[in-house]
């Protein structure tokens, strides 16, 4: 690293150090000591901060002598109306316009008979705000050398900020010369750089500007250079299949591509973060990961940056990305590509742009391909089926809320007018992701960038192989702001009606009816009582700063705008506990006598309802003790006549996760309920009455080390957060 300039900003903070170093050694003899425990000294307010016209501001002091008023060297902007004063009192100090920029002076009170002091910092804005910006962050250079320019936003001159050059670690030769220079009238940056004496490699190198104003707040900008070699050659265009074909090598020809970024740098929700163990995430990859789309939209790179500094890439720029060194990956069914080990100089240009510049993709869950992952998508006539919770709604004792690390993300449902569903994944370090907001809950588009991560909490074992474990569907959705989500608020204004909705427990005789609405009821295969159980829908915030059901919407379920968990209970440890959100049944759930599991039977009616497309949502979880011995393997059927030994027409099967047990979280062990969506066939419409049963698969139980292999252990506590039964309007 070479310094090339530097500006010596005033050091107010060393200045008030100094001068009260000064003060305190006139106060080492022992009475002075004895005189400085009775006495008192001090501003009632230690900082200002005033605005930029000039003005006068008011100082309480708490004295008990006399004591003096001094105002810093470099402050002469400020003055006040008294230097000598005694007591309890109270003095102006009036200060001048600023023109400038933010600036700060420091006022010292001195009471000399007992060596006391205090200092007070006045912070006054300014009428200009630094600006210091490169708007286009890569620029490249021929190897012949000569001048570089660069456009540059700043209002600053330039011998007010520090430049640095910063060259890689194993560059030995300083190629850039020190003659900076600045035109404010085309605001172009320049300087020269020596001529390039390699005929194949290119080099690189970053010019660091900064500027600290007099409140030590810092504006940095970084621009990104590189050299052609001798040759004046930067490489080959290559496009995004051409650079496919590179999968499983490394990349050792001069190859760039050109295409838009469509992720942004210091995002949270870019990438997935890497379980290393059941208690420990890896949360560099997320800050590493950056996504470029071909021009067209129609391929694209995931991108992981060698180290977090090398991810400079800004969402909507187009950029120009040199390859040679890098690697790139493919991994298939489904077949998507990742380029690993690119540094920030190999990023030949970028130029910042908007949400213009991408090609507009808009699809359907089942138009999408493969060719779509690490593109960035608006799927089209969607919704969140599941209508309670926020984008996360787990127990946040299991996450970086509460310092641990055992669940990285959570996939929230989706499903579209066609009847399809899929996944949005948002990581735990996203800033709204259970910020009190309720979701919405009718439909529109939501755009994101489609990716392929495995989920195993949601599933592990039942895969084929070992690759495929967590495998949650062929696509999933990352959204990268709040804003990319457009569904209208309230389900009335959605594509869907709700034929039963079992959204908060209303329970009877123990039997759950629905919570709108008197279509139907969910009663358990045994005869036994259904009970309230809690779940984690609690909208937030939550932390230790936020104790207790205070959120004005609860869980999101408001009934004539009503909010409905009110318990006491919810949230009172901070970690998003819903008391009483939910339903659930301690029973037998493997029926030996008849060799078959037991089951939820839902009823209800679909009397006049026309539609093409009916389906069931709901969410699920085992409140297992010990994380052991509950049901994993569950189906659904359906039937008119609701006799559990009459014949049943088969609908689907999943598998719900058990809650974790803290002192062995296993990867598939899930601190939340898992959310489901399952299509419903058009045989049951037009029908009086008709029933689905969520129903034990297999006899097969974890045994809180492993996934599924013991038999069911006698009773287990089996819950629901959320059932709804919805049609197409």
């Amino acid at each position: 690293m070479k310094t090339m300039k530097s500006r010596q900003i005033i050091a107010q903070y060393l200045y008030a150090s100094l001068f009260l170093f000064i003060l305190s050694a006139q106060g080492c003899k022992r009475e002075m000591e004895e005189l400085a425990r009775l006495s008192e000294l001090g501003a009632e307010t230690r900082e200002y901060v005033v605005s930029p016209d000039a003005g006068e501001l008011n100082v309480n002091v708490l004295s008990n002598g006399r004591f003096n008023v001094l105002v810093s060297e470099d402050a002469e902007w400020m003055s006040p109306h008294a230097s000598d004063l005694q007591g309890d009192t109270a003095f102006r100090v009036a200060y001048d316009a600023n023109d400038g920029f933010p600036r700060m002076g420091l006022i010292t009170l001195h009471a000399a008979e007992s060596g006391r002091y205090d200092t007070i910092y006045v912070k006054q804005r300014g009428a200009k705000v630094p600006q210091l910006l490169f708007p286009t962050l890569n620029t490249t250079v021929l190897g012949d050398g000569g001048r570089v320019t660069s456009k540059l936003r700043t209002n600053i001159d330039l011998d007010d900020v520090d430049i640095q050059v910063i060259y890689p670690n194993d560059e030995q030769t300083d190629w850039v010369d020190g003659d900076f220079s600045y035109n404010t009238t085309d605001s172009l940056l320049s300087f020269t750089v020596k001529p390039n004496p390699s005929m194949d490699d290119l080099r690189s190198v970053q010019i660091r500007l900064s500027f600290t104003d007099g409140w030590g707040e810092q504006l940095v900008a970084t621009l990104y250079l590189l050299q052609a070699n001798a040759q004046n050659l930067f490489g080959t265009a290559a496009t995004f299949p051409e650079i496919r074909l590179w999968a499983g090598e490394r990349i050792t020809s001069d190859l760039f591509i050109e295409g838009y970024v469509i992720s942004d740098a210091g995002n949270k929700n870019m990438g997935d973060n890497l379980q290393t163990t059941p208690t420990a995430i890896n949360y560099t990859l997320n800050d590493r990961t950056a996504y470029i789309q071909s021009v067209d939209g129609r391929y694209g790179f995931r991108i992981e940056t060698a180290t977090i500094q090398d991810n400079v890439f800004q969402r909507y720029g187009k950029v120009q990305l040199l390859l040679k060194g890098t690697t790139v990956e493919m991994e298939t069914n489904p077949d998507f590509y990742t380029i690993k080990g690119v540094t920030s100089d190999k990023v030949m240009s970028q130029v910042q742009g908007g949400p213009g510049n991408l090609v507009r993709k808009e699809k359907y869950m089942h138009e999408l391909t493969d060719d779509d992952i690490f593109t960035f998508v608006t799927l089209k006539d969607s919704e969140f089926p599941v209508r309670k919770g926020s984008f996360t709604p787990v127990n946040e004792g299991y996450t970086p809320l509460f310092n641990a690390h055992r669940i990285t993300k959570y996939p929230l449902l989706m499903r579209d007018i066609r009847g399809n569903s899929m996944y949005l994944y948002t990581n735990m370090h996203t800033p709204y992701r259970r910020d009190g907001a309720v979701l919405p809950y009718g439909s529109g588009t939501i755009s994101g960038i489609i990716v392929h991560e495995k989920f195993p909490r949601f599933e592990y074992e039942d895969a084929a192989n070992e690759d495929q474990y967590g495998n949650i569907g062929r696509y999933q959705m990352r959204h990268v702001t709040r804003d990319d989500i457009q569904f209208t608020p309230q389900v009335e204004n959605g594509f869907s009606e709700l034929l039963a909705e079992y959204q908060y427990p209303n329970i009877s005789a123990g039997v759950a009816l629905p919570t709108h609405g008197g279509n139907g009821r969910i009663t358990v295969s045994t005869g036994a009582s259904i009970a309230a159980t809690s779940d984690y829908s609690y909208l937030g915030p939550c932390g230790n700063n936020y104790l207790g059901n205070n959120n004005q919407y609860g869980t999101g379920v408001l009934i004539n705008g009503m909010k409905q968990n009110t318990h006491a209970n919810t949230n009172n440890d901070g970690k998003g506990g819903a008391a009483a959100s939910g339903i659930a049944a301690n029973i037998p759930w493997w029926n030996h006598e008849r060799n078959r599991g037991e089951a939820w039977l839902v009823e209800f009616s679909t009397a006049g309802v026309s539609t093409d497309q009916l389906s069931l949502q709901l969410t699920a979880m085992n409140w297992a003790s010990a994380g052991a011995g509950a049901p994993r393997y569950w189906k659904v059927e359906w039937s008119e006549h609701g006799n559990m030994d009459g014949v049943w027409t088969a609908v689907a099967k999943y598998t719900v996760p058990d809650a974790p047990n803290w002192s062995n979280t296993l990867l598939h062990q899930l601190p939340a309920y898992k959310n489901m969506n399952f299509r419903l066939p058009s045989e049951m419409l037009g029908k009086p009455r008709v029933y689905l049963r969520l129903m034990v698969d297999k006899n097969l139980a974890s045994n809180g080390n492993t996934y599924a292999t013991e038999p069911i252990a006698g009773p287990s506590n089996c819950a629901i957060g959320y059932l709804a039964i919805r049609y197409n309007k």
